[in-house]
């Protein structure tokens, strides 16, 4: 690594510290530190700072940043670092006006990864103390490594994951000079190919072990699933998404899970507590999946196969996965039977309507999604669906508004605007058609979440 591309490197440390206050690190591919920012104890359940660094360093693939935590529960924001590449003078690379060197680019033929720039530790939820017990328990630690591991864990900063989604995004253009969707890199943090999910067969389950399930990602680093049951508004958005198959909708969700408190279920393991997380949440999703639509026979089949992958688990990074490919089967097969029940059509007028609910939608726009007759479509989605385009949009816009008055700060009034009801009282009464109550009623209620529909699945 040259010295001009080095204090560079340097600088952006600098800047993202001051911004963050997490420690940063570069390291080259073996792990090996080159450089830190600034110079701080490691977490000392690892026997040194190096074996954490290595550890982290192992899990690079491609030039995609990726947010790790260890088994330990702290959390690591990973960004492959590019080699400095050898262009002619005139080349046409965009420039570092710090360094006047061009910059790499992902694309480049010349452009290998070099090491990585890694920040951290933080938290995107609150760890409590139970979770912080179970992991002594599980590493039977000496009365001084106990106070070394508690001191530690209080010092650690508490980052939302939109803060660090964002800073993904940032340092990836500060390296690459290219702009990075926060949607497609939610995706590849989650494993989540774009055209398709790797998948759990049914007819493959009897031959299966949880160590062939977990073989796509088999020595990943824990990252801590998502705790549904402290929010109950948040579950309901969670499983509606299952129960309906939008694939797109439950990444987006990832980013917009608010920071909070992570669940405790078990306060002498860790694994323990990570195993009964697990196994709640494939109940929960397989219900919901039923409620889409798959068959009662596979889903309780694909529900039995998961848990006793789970218990299986060997550490929390498998837990996860397990649990991350339970959440994608079961939402590939929701789709897969909505594309059997309704026509190509429906299901176009169906994904547009989801993608433009903050936008005006005409019946017109609709019927040139589908290259079909407006008053055709409209008869065949009624068909279908059991209700109009126009409603559907309706009930779609006031599902979308209950989310927004339980989980965001937006005023009735803003949030009528932001969906389209231009007319307050308009909005008012189209809200309580479906609800049963008006938005006001509803916002008073809402730190229960939707008192008739949550937990009943």
């Amino acid at each position: 690594m040259n010295t001009t591309w080095l204090n560079t490197l340097k600088f952006i440390m600098k800047c993202l510290h001051i911004e963050y206050q997490v420690p940063l690190y570069i390291v080259d591919q073996q792990g090996a530190l080159i450089e830190e920012y600034p110079a701080q104890n490691f977490n000392p359940l690892y026997a040194s700072k190096s074996e954490g660094l290595e550890l982290l360093t192992q899990h690079i693939q491609g030039h995609y940043p990726l947010i790790h935590a260890t088994n330990f529960v702290e959390q690591y924001l990973i960004v492959p670092l590019p080699a400095q590449p050898t262009v002619q003078a005139n080349s046409n690379e965009p420039i570092d006006p710090a360094s006047s060197h061009p910059l790499p680019t992902p694309e480049s033929t010349s452009v290998d990864i070099e090491g990585a720039l890694i920040a951290g530790p933080f938290f995107n939820a609150i760890v409590p103390e139970e979770l912080i017990k179970g992991i002594i328990v599980d590493h039977q630690l000496s009365f001084r490594q106990q106070d070394e591991v508690w001191a530690f864990y209080k010092n650690v900063p508490l980052i939302s994951k939109e803060r660090i989604y964002n800073a993904a995004v940032m340092i990836y253009f500060m390296l690459y000079q290219k702009e990075l969707d926060i949607a497609e890199l939610i995706q590849h943090n989650l494993h989540i190919p774009a055209a398709s999910i790797h998948r759990v067969h049914l007819d493959s389950i009897p031959h299966l072990s949880s160590s062939t399930l977990l073989s796509y990602h088999e020595e990943a680093e824990y990252t801590p699933p998502d705790r549904y049951h402290h929010n109950p508004e948040m579950e309901r958005i969670f499983l509606q998404y299952i129960r309906e198959g939008r694939k797109e909708d439950l990444i987006q969700w990832e980013l917009g899970f608010p920071t909070e408190k992570l669940g405790v279920l078990s306060k002498k393991s860790l694994l323990r507590n990570e195993k009964n997380l697990g196994i709640c949440s494939v109940t929960l999703v397989t219900r919901a999946a039923m409620d889409g639509g798959v068959n009662a026979e596979i889903a309780y089949t694909l529900s039995d196969f998961y848990i006793q992958a789970v218990e299986e688990c060997e550490n929390p990074a498998q837990v996860h996965m397990t649990t991350q490919r339970c959440n994608a089967d079961f939402v590939d097969r929701v789709l897969e039977g909505q594309k059997q029940r309704y026509s190509h059509e429906v299901n176009l007028t169906r994904h547009y309507i989801f993608s433009h609910l903050y936008e005006p939608i005409h019946l017109q726009d609709l019927a040139k999604e589908t290259k079909l007759n407006a008053d055709y479509l409209s008869q065949l989605f009624k068909k279908e669906i059991g209700c109009s385009p126009v409603v559907y949009i309706q009930q779609q816009r006031i599902d979308e508004a209950k989310k927004l008055i339980s989980l965001s700060h937006y005023s009735l009034a803003e949030i009528s605007t932001l969906l389209q009801f231009h007319d307050q009282s308009y909005f008012t009464k189209i809200f309580k058609r479906y609800t049963g109550v008006t938005p006001k009623q509803y916002q008073k209620n809402r730190t229960g979440g939707e008192r008739m529909g949550v937990g009943m699945f």
